[in-house]
């Protein structure tokens, strides 16, 4: 590898104060270099550009301030000829437990992540796909680490962890003596109400540079994030890997876009346990990319040790999923072995998985919109898995209730073996938690709803997002709880009466993608 720098060598570093790991010239690139580690408390000027040359720890205790409108570049990683290990780290920005970063940008001034290349990210972004292949995997991503709890335990299998804290996906395992041993990659603790700082108006594109097999960067990477942490209005566009995944943790996150990616929009797992409002997925249409809308576990480093706690309870309300527009599973080779790939955008809850989905709005997800796995049964029969007022229609072009496919969307089996493909009404304890889902057209677009049935996702006026404020849209909402969630009066992500909150900052809207 390039480098690994122990925590011991970095924290000597700190008590200089002419190195804080960003550089005071430009490149031959006009581009002002960021290298690891960022220590003490940095604040960069959003009137340069810069250029994470590696992955880039922001050390504990330091903090990185980032103006509304700065540009940040990584560059793209590079394996070994077998792939077996790194020669050249993508650029990735990590925000380490104890480390706070103030990322604030604007709907005028969004932050933007992008790579090195990018021609004219402020004015003209760079398209998420060319010739229907995603422009994926052009430098890493965004993580940010910090001490709430999850329920993996990994300290039987590496001496250098405590029960209750793990290694983040997607940077290499340390391994060796705690000494020398670089930890800066934990996450996890027991402070549930952890701040990690700000994260708001961020764009994150063209990420998810491959470190090996399954050990992929997200867009962004949240582990152990507490609900101290304010994370509202990102996108994460044309990734990878998932845009983004919690890895357990309770962060509480508004206003959120997943768009293009090329595995699954939304990911959590670990005994994740925040709040949600106002997640938005547009899959690409290209029949090749893209997963689930929301692939949602309970864990998925214990499989095989049951009812690991906390169970991951997160309660989302107000998404709206724009799936493939394909019927039917695909079949992809993982690791030489041919199997399907469940794609389409659906929802999937499995490995013990529990939450909430309410006052939400899923179309056009191929033949099952909604699995919730065996292993997920004895969590909807005790009330900790809920799936109840939301809209599930699958053929965008028709203009009634979605008849055509009732018969394999509409039933419910729930016992051990089977996996639950879809929803019905007569499955006893299963009415209290699987009720008043309704498969109507949302008509999303309005008059111009049967657009998005012809038209490619990603061509100019491709995507409507506004739901017609009728029907199912406007009625049987469920109640609003807390404090977090806005009470409003529709289904989906979108005002039918108001802009799209993705209007102006955000990549799809920008290239004209969004007619809304």
């Amino acid at each position: 590898m390039k480098k690994i720098i122990a925590s011991i060598a970095a924290s000597a570093l700190a008590g200089s104060a002419a190195f804080a790991g960003v550089s005071a010239t430009a490149n031959g690139s006009n581009l002002y270099e960021i290298t690891d580690p960022i220590v003490g408390d940095v604040v960069l000027d959003n009137t340069k550009e810069y250029l994470l040359t590696e992955i880039v720890f922001v050390e504990s205790g330091s903090s990185l301030t980032i103006p509304s409108g700065t540009v940040i570049r990584g560059v793209i990683g590079q394996l070994t000829q077998d792939e077996s290990a790194i020669e050249n780290e993508p650029g990735t920005l990590v925000i380490a437990r104890g480390a706070q970063i103030d990322a604030q940008g604007t709907p005028n001034a969004p932050i933007i992540f992008t790579f090195e290349q990018d021609p004219t990210p402020t004015t003209v972004p760079f398209a998420p796909l060319a010739n229907d292949a995603l422009n994926t995997g052009l430098w890493g991503g965004v993580i940010i680490l910090g001490s709430a709890p999850t329920n993996v335990d990994r300290s039987a299998s590496n001496g250098l962890l405590i029960s209750g804290t793990s290694f983040i996906e997607g940077l290499p395992e340390p391994t060796g003596a705690i000494e020398t041993a670089d930890m800066r990659g934990v996450y996890g603790g027991d402070a549930p109400h952890d701040s990690s700082g700000i994260f708001k108006y961020v764009s994150i594109r063209n990420g998810g540079f491959n470190l090996s097999a399954d050990n992929e960067i997200n867009g962004l990477t949240m582990g152990g994030v507490g609900a101290g942490t304010v994370i509202e209005y990102v996108e994460v566009v044309a990734g990878q890997d998932d845009g983004f995944e919690w890895f357990g943790g309770t962060v509480n996150t508004k206003y959120l876009l997943s768009a293009y990616n090329n595995d699954d929009a939304f990911d959590y797992d670990q005994g994740f346990s925040g709040l949600g409002q106002f997640w938005a997925v547009v899959m690409a249409d290209n029949g090749k990319d893209g997963d689930k809308g929301g692939e949602f576990d309970g864990d998925d480093s214990n499989k095989g040790q049951s009812k690991v706690t906390p169970i991951a309870v997160p309660v989302i309300y107000n998404m709206t999923v724009i799936g493939t527009g394909h019927d039917g599973a695909k079949l992809v080779n993982d690791g030489g072995t041919i199997k399907y790939k469940n794609g389409g955008g659906q929802i999937d809850y499995e490995e013990e998985a529990g939450g909430s989905l309410f006052n939400s709005i899923i179309v056009a997800t191929g033949d099952n919109a909604l699995d919730i796995n065996s292993s997920t049964v004895d969590n909807v029969n005790a009330g900790l898995l809920q799936v109840r007022n939301n809209i599930f229609f699958q053929d965008l072009a028709q203009t009634s209730a979605d008849t055509a496919t009732t018969t394999r969307n509409i039933t419910l089996t729930l016992d051990a073996v089977s996996n639950v493909e879809a929803i019905g009404y007569d499955e006893g304890s299963a009415d209290l938690v699987l009720a008043g889902n309704s498969f109507e057209n949302p008509y999303l677009g309005g008059g111009n709803y049967a657009t998005m049935a012809t038209a490619s996702r990603y061509s100019v006026g491709g995507v409507y997002l506004k739901p017609l404020a009728f029907g199912a849209v406007i009625q049987n909402l469920e109640p609003y709880i807390g404090t977090f969630f806005d009470a409003v009066t529709y289904k989906g992500a979108f005002d039918p009466a108001s802009t799209p909150w993705t209007a102006g900052w955000t990549v799809p809207a920008q290239l004209g993608y969004f007619a809304d």
